[in-house]
């Protein structure tokens, strides 16, 4: 790969992510020819390997690490946190400049993979995997890591947006849970109260967690539009986007029930009784039943539909860097290790992500966890609505301008959405110029 290439890669990512939130090192070998045969490679004998890793889990996998070298005690693990979603992305393109990569990486699912797959250092994931192996993960799963028709890496912590609401509130002022977007800003003006008549607003109707643009994508999706079409073409300033970003401006300006650039603290909000609903992720789940413990009763709902209803695909997935192949077919033994199906079906019923694959939702815990938890059940069966929109090179710059953008709209009841979009647009089509 052309040095210039290399260079222009990682100032991308760097630069577009600053909005956001001893390694072996990896070599140019060829990568295909070592895991055609996947169901040899999580079997076969392995020599010694110790396996650099780089996670976001700040506990280091500690756990499934332990397992996993016990159960395969020629391969060694070394785990190193490299912080959240962005900093890996900037860390990750950091290596591909200094030849410096790990073997075995944890990436946000926007957080720059085309731009990894396009250095040529990182191997599509579907080259280590049967077809019954790639059969068995939920297909929308794959559709989100899809670029230039290759599954570049496999699903991990696979997430979905939800509504949350204070079900205490909703049952004392007589309410349902939403299921259209129309319900929930007349439930969000109800709720929206002084509650000591000092004149100030005390609990407010709605709001969304930080991850703000993550729910711009369905409600545009269920007008009838796209962010990202399925040709790869950015139309973020689509009549359907414009009328989403809009409808936050008028739920500020107009209808008085959610606070202006309050998402960074809306989920602190909710725990603490301030807010009768908000978007996050299903994964939050277990945290904010410990987090709201006995204040109130927590409700989940599925995301309120428009027109349609569709949800889209938040978290993280695993990826492999070319090395040579021991290592290579060492690495896929560990993150198929991950991502098997116990795994699966444990990481969900722990947390709330959804199970990647269809066989970790025949295991006998996660049938008992659903048969225990209402709102696991509704997270998890909302996962029929899921729709996954491709990887793009423009991921990270379209997140950070739609936050920009809901900023703009919030702050100020005079601001054009169309124009605002018109804008992000033309910045996306400059940068997708320049990324040839």
């Amino acid at each position: 790969m052309k040095k210039t290439m290399i260079v222009l890669l990682s100032l991308s990512v760097l630069g577009l992510t600053a909005c956001g939130a001893a390694n072996q090192p990896a070599g140019n070998t060829d990568a295909g020819k070592t895991a055609e045969k996947p169901s040899q490679t999580t079997q076969a004998e392995q020599k010694p390997v110790t396996l650099s890793v780089w996670t976001t889990n700040k506990d280091l996998l500690a756990d499934q690490v332990k397992a996993f070298e016990a159960k395969y005690p020629t391969i060694k693990i070394k785990a190193e946190f490299m912080g959240g979603y962005d900093e890996m992305a900037q860390k990750v393109m950091a290596a591909v400049v200094s030849n410096t990569l790990p073997n075995v990486v944890q990436l946000g699912q926007r957080h720059g993979i085309p731009q990894m797959a396009d250095s040529g250092k990182l191997i599509p994931i579907e080259q280590f995997m049967s077809e019954q192996e790639k059969t068995d993960v939920y297909p929308a799963f794959w559709d989100r890591f899809r670029y230039k028709d290759k599954l570049w890496t496999i699903p991990y912590n696979s997430s979905t947006p939800m509504l949350y609401y204070n079900k205490t509130l909703f049952d004392q002022a007589g309410l349902k849970a939403p299921n259209t977007w129309d319900e929930l800003v007349k439930a969000a003006q109800t709720l929206t109260k002084d509650t000591n008549g000092d004149g100030k607003v005390d609990v407010w109707g709605f709001n969304t967690a930080a991850d703000s643009p993550w729910y711009v994508q369905p409600m545009t999706w269920n007008r009838g539009g796209s962010i990202v079409d399925k040709a790869g073409k950015v139309t973020v300033n689509s009549k359907e986007a414009v009328e989403v970003l809009k409808s936050f401006q008028d739920l500020v300006h107009v209808q008085k029930a959610m606070a202006p650039n309050q998402h960074n603290t809306a989920e602190q909000d909710f725990s603490a009784g301030k807010l009768a609903m908000i978007y996050k992720s299903g994964s939050a789940l277990a945290g904010t039943q410990k987090e709201v413990g006995q204040k109130f009763e927590i409700g989940v709902a599925y995301l309120p539909m428009i027109k349609d209803r569709n949800v889209p695909i938040g978290g993280n997935s695993l990826g492999i860097f070319k090395s040579d192949p021991d290592v290579e077919k060492a690495s896929w033994t560990f993150v198929s290790f991950l991502t098997n199906t116990e795994n699966a079906a444990a990481t969900s019923i722990s947390t709330g992500y959804a199970p990647i694959k269809k066989s970790a939702t025949e295991t006998e815990a996660f049938k008992k966890k659903m048969s225990e938890d209402p709102n696991f059940k509704i997270i998890m069966d909302q996962n029929q609505f899921l729709r996954g929109q491709g990887i793009h090179p423009a991921d990270s710059l379209i997140w950070s301008g739609l936050v920009t953008a809901l900023e703009t709209v919030e702050g100020d009841a005079k601001a054009d959405p169309q124009k605002v979009l018109d804008k992000l647009q033309a910045d996306v089509d400059s940068f997708m110029k320049s990324y040839k």
